[in-house]
């Protein structure tokens, strides 16, 4: 059931999705024009992140401008609870694919290899804490009154490209970089667990609470 309500997110954000892979792959060479020191590590937490915020909201606009099609759903095999959980799931699968794309460039742009295992890792947990938040709130508020959180983050997003570009420490926080990569990777895996499985529980008691006539 959840794999046909994946495939049914991707098809309903087709040409969106396609687009924000083709940035994952043009956005880490970019920068090797622009950045080169700091390609790597920008490279791939920007494009990750933008793929996919701006993708889950574009799967949340389509479902906004469908709104009986979640009822709809719902009256087949569906439960609510499996469409909530497909959300998270295609969010997680963009940022896969994101790291994916990415570990191919290295092959090709060896200048872009300046990233350990623990930054995808790291990045994982704080895209969970910006899903954990949005989406319980998305389905508490709905899309049209949480939409302004995505319009700052735009608005802001040229702004937060241009402190990159000038930044030239140490991206880890001085504490994270004395622990041992390999416990500062397990507890990140496990803290991002803990942060989906919370919201994702939030999420499903929120919308099997709402009204879908």
């Amino acid at each position: 059931m959840l794999f046909q309500l994946i495939k049914k997110e991707v098809l309903l954000a087709k040409s969106y999705v396609l687009l924000m892979l083709a940035v994952c792959v043009a956005f880490p060479p970019f920068l090797l024009w622009r950045s080169p020191e700091q390609a790597g590590i920008l490279g791939f937490v920007l494009s990750a992140v933008i793929s996919v915020l701006m993708c889950l909201q574009y799967v949340s606009l389509k479902e906004t401008q469908y709104p009986k099609a979640a009822a709809l759903l719902c009256a087949l095999p569906f439960s609510r609870r499996d469409l909530v959980l497909s959300k998270y799931l295609f969010s997680i699968l963009i940022y896969l694919a994101s790291c994916l794309i990415f570990g191919v460039e290295t092959l090709l742009f060896p200048q872009l290899a300046t990233v350990g295992l623990e930054t995808p890792v790291l990045l994982f947990f704080v895209i969970s804490l910006l899903l954990g938040v949005y989406l319980p709130v998305q389905y508490k508020l709905g899309y049209e009154k949480t939409r302004l959180f995505f319009a700052v983050f735009i608005m802001a997003s040229p702004f937060i490209f241009s402190w990159s570009l000038a930044w030239k420490g140490p991206f880890l926080p001085e504490p994270l970089r004395h622990i041992h990569p390999l416990l500062l990777t397990a507890g990140s895996v496990a803290a991002s667990a803990f942060v989906l499985a919370l919201s994702s529980a939030l999420s499903v008691r929120i919308y099997q609470q709402a009204d879908l006539s």
